[in-house]
């Protein structure tokens, strides 16, 4: 893994020389080594190295390849030893010189073919052309901007800003849709004039303009019929396997993030196999002993048993729990969070709770730690969507066959799974607004959940976006369970990428997530729904998949896991800085103009009693609240780096 900056002047006279020095200055991030540059007389390439596979040691970029071409790269490809064999190359050659010489032989109308999780940057002297690609559901991100003089690209946003000439201009709209959970455009960013290059995408440049396509997407058309539960659930199994082996190619042994729940569980257990007898450290993060907790004797007293009970069936794992009754240093001086992601985490005190894993992972010496993050979107989806896909296409035998277990499963009436998963989505967009405004009056959802003035979300047209993006805030109520899927996976996925890059940045540490191969996905996205729900049981393919390495109880687990649960205790020791904030903020232009400060008051005068008592607010204190902080944080800082 490695950062990687560069600057085109397509034009001599418009040649920058500030940008041309910039482009060789240090990158900001922990783990990186010294910067090595190439430049022409009118590319300046800038590369800074991260050990994460064996390979990664031999690698010495920018590198020239056969016809001239020089690489930038960034991750790593899935099978490298057979792609060394097809191309004749010496073993050991590191990634960035096979990915070379791969496109030098086949070229880019053959990039679908190329596997991996990685970003690369391809700068052609001879046709003067930039070439950015990312590689499909890649954990990377390439971001850039265009003027008719220039090009200028980097892996991080701080790495881009750093050249004098890229505009530092936020984009007030985008801005307000990381409140929700809209993505018209994947590659728009917080900066009006800075965009990048989603997954399963190829830009380029030249003096005639930029171009981009996408060489992949998810196709929700896509349909895989196997003769059997069980033959869905062997090759999913096969699936979930090699992803996992994908991913266990580093440098020394990952770390995995690992819960009671289903996800991680699978992820650990499948690595462990792998590895053994070799150990496999996995990091948990848990309250502090004796934490007030509003939901104390439910799932989070569980985690820690389910974790002991893999730990004893896979003798090789080594479990860590981490916790801390302290606040992370960047939930009240964010700064180097905005510094490493150039954005807002407007998660802080969520990414605060889980500082302590981190940092023992760092202690532990590991490059990589994996993670089942989007585990609830492909292998252990829950499938009670799938309810509503089945009503919506005249399937009402297979609905009333599997309506009665899952309601059962869920420990809820047969109508109120009816309504809730049935009924209610079937409605039409009308019907459904009108159903808003009748429970929650006239406030329109993009100011009723976040913390925006209405005045301010009409001038930048927020709803109207919303609308025209079928995201009026209504949870997607109506949408077809793979196109949410898809939506969520292709689109929204963008901005967990963005954070995880940030996490990269500040901690050293890559994050790699098999739930979310590309392989993996299109199978879960193409199968039919109801094997995720077959006999009611919610998340039955995952279930049936792990059969045969997960302990009975933690298969058996109906429940649903929360991370951060002391999350009232952490906003708490935060109140009183919450609160000179959001003084200060009335200061701030633009964060004065957008963000309800009188609603944030209020929610700081009206504070719970203790954990119970905000369990019921708990959208209010552990989303609302400190997201509009964070985003008012990185406003003013954002302001203070312009001057």
């Amino acid at each position: 893994m490695s950062d990687f900056r560069g600057y085109i002047a397509y034009r001599a006279e418009a040649l920058t020389e500030q940008d041309r020095a910039r482009g060789g200055a240090a990158f900001l991030g922990t783990g990186l080594a010294k910067t090595r540059v190439w430049r022409d007389d009118v590319a300046t390439l800038a590369h800074a190295q991260r050990i994460a596979t064996t390979e990664d040691r031999a690698e010495r970029q920018p590198i020239e390849d056969g016809a001239g071409r020089v690489i930038l790269f960034d991750g790593y490809l899935f099978d490298p030893a057979a792609l060394r064999a097809d191309l004749r190359l010496p073993a050991h050659t590191p990634d960035s010189q096979i990915a070379a010489a791969w496109l030098e032989r086949y070229g880019f109308d053959s990039l679908h073919q190329l596997q991996g999780d990685f970003g690369c940057a391809l700068w052609d002297p001879r046709a003067r052309r930039l070439h950015l690609i990312v590689a499909p559901m890649a954990m990377r991100t390439i971001y850039w901007h265009a003027r008719p003089s220039g090009f200028w690209f980097a892996t991080t946003l701080n790495a881009l800003l750093q050249f004098p000439s890229v505009p530092q201009l936020l984009d007030p709209l985008q801005l307000a849709l990381q409140f929700t959970a809209a993505v018209g455009d994947p590659a728009d960013t917080l900066y009006k004039d800075i965009r990048l290059v989603p997954p399963g995408t190829h830009l380029t440049s030249d003096v005639g303009g930029v171009r981009q396509h996408s060489f992949w997407r998810l196709d929700t058309r896509r349909r895989v019929t196997l003769n059997s539960p069980e033959a869905y659930a062997e090759a999913a199994r096969a699936l979930l396997d090699q992803a996992v082996r994908r991913t266990l190619r580093t440098a020394d042994t990952p770390g995995v993030m690992l819960s009671g729940g289903l996800d991680s569980a699978a992820v650990a257990a499948s690595a462990a196999r792998m590895l053994a007898p070799d150990p496999l450290y996995s990091y948990t993060a848990e309250p502090p002993p004796d934490q007030e907790l509003a939901a104390r004797g439910g799932w989070y007293d569980r985690e820690r048993p389910y974790v002991d009970a893999l730990a004893a069936r896979y003798p090789n794992l080594r479990p860590h729990f981490c916790h801390s009754s302290e606040l992370a240093s960047f939930e009240e001086d964010p700064t180097p969070f905005f510094v490493a992601g150039g954005r807002p985490q407007i998660n802080a005190s969520h990414i605060g709770w889980f500082d302590p894993l981190y940092r023992a992972a760092q202690r532990n010496g590991h490059a990589v730690l994996l993670t089942g993050q989007s585990g609830n979107l492909t292998l252990s989806y829950s499938g009670m969507r799938g309810l509503g896909d089945l009503a919506r296409t005249g399937r009402i035998d297979k609905l009333v066959q599997l309506l009665p277990g899952a309601a059962r499963f869920r420990q809820n009436t047969l109508w109120g799974t009816l309504k809730g998963e049935v009924l209610i989505p079937a409605l039409p967009p009308k019907l459904r607004a009108a159903l808003w405004r009748w429970r929650h009056g006239d406030l329109a959802p993009s100011t009723k959940y976040a913390a925006i003035r209405s005045e301010f979300a009409a001038r930048i047209g927020l709803d109207a976006t919303l609308r025209e993006q079928g995201n009026d805030g209504l949870a997607f109520y109506g949408t077809d369970s793979r196109k949410l899927t898809a939506h969520l996976l292709d689109g929204q996925r963008v901005r967990m990428i963005e954070s995880v890059r940030a996490i990269r940045t500040y901690y050293g540490l890559e994050l790699r997530d098999p739930l979310a191969d590309r392989d993996l996905v299109e199978f879960c996205l193409a199968i039919p729904r109801d094997q995720y729900l077959l006999g009611g049981i919610q998340r039955s393919l995952a279930r049936r998949v792990l059969a045969d390495r997960l302990p009975e109880p933690l298969l058996a687990e109906r429940g649903f896991g929360r991370q951060n649960p002391e999350w009232f205790a952490r906003i708490t020791a935060q109140r009183e800085s919450f609160a000179a904030d959001i003084e200060r903020l009335a200061d701030v232009p633009l964060a004065a103009e957008m963000l309800d400060l009188p609603r944030l008051r209020r929610l700081i005068d009206d504070w719970p009693e203790d954990a119970v008592a905000a369990e019921s607010r708990r959208f209010e204190y552990a989303q609302l609240l400190p997201r509009a902080i964070q985003t008012g944080r990185f406003i003013r800082w954002s302001e203070r780096s312009n001057r």
